[in-house]
């Protein structure tokens, strides 16, 4: 199931919609990239079961996974400047007593 998919809120305040499905879709993603980072760790203990091609996979994989964990920081990162850009100022809330 895709994260877009998914009515699952991530505990953050404030939040919106886009911030919630970049955050799920890093989420998803650190948990694919720690399991490929291990998966490339087990290989280099033990050289002698590793397949050229099986090595080449994997390597592919955390390349993707990198670049899927790149291609939603900085936007979960803007959406979350403007969410907080948008909020009133402490100030501003003392000033109305």
């Amino acid at each position: 199931m895709s994260a877009i998919e998914t009515k699952k809120r991530i505990p953050v305040d404030p939040t919106s919609d886009l911030l919630d499905m970049h955050l799920i879709e890093l989420g998803e993603e650190c948990a694919r990239f720690v399991a490929l980072l291990q998966a490339l760790r087990s290989m280099a203990a033990i050289p002698e079961w590793l397949s050229e091609e099986e090595r080449s996979r994997t390597d592919a994989d955390l390349y993707a996974s990198l670049s899927h964990l790149s291609n939603h920081v900085q936007p979960a990162l803007e959406e979350w400047d403007g969410l907080i850009d948008a909020m009133p100022d402490d100030d501003e809330d003392d000033s109305t007593e």
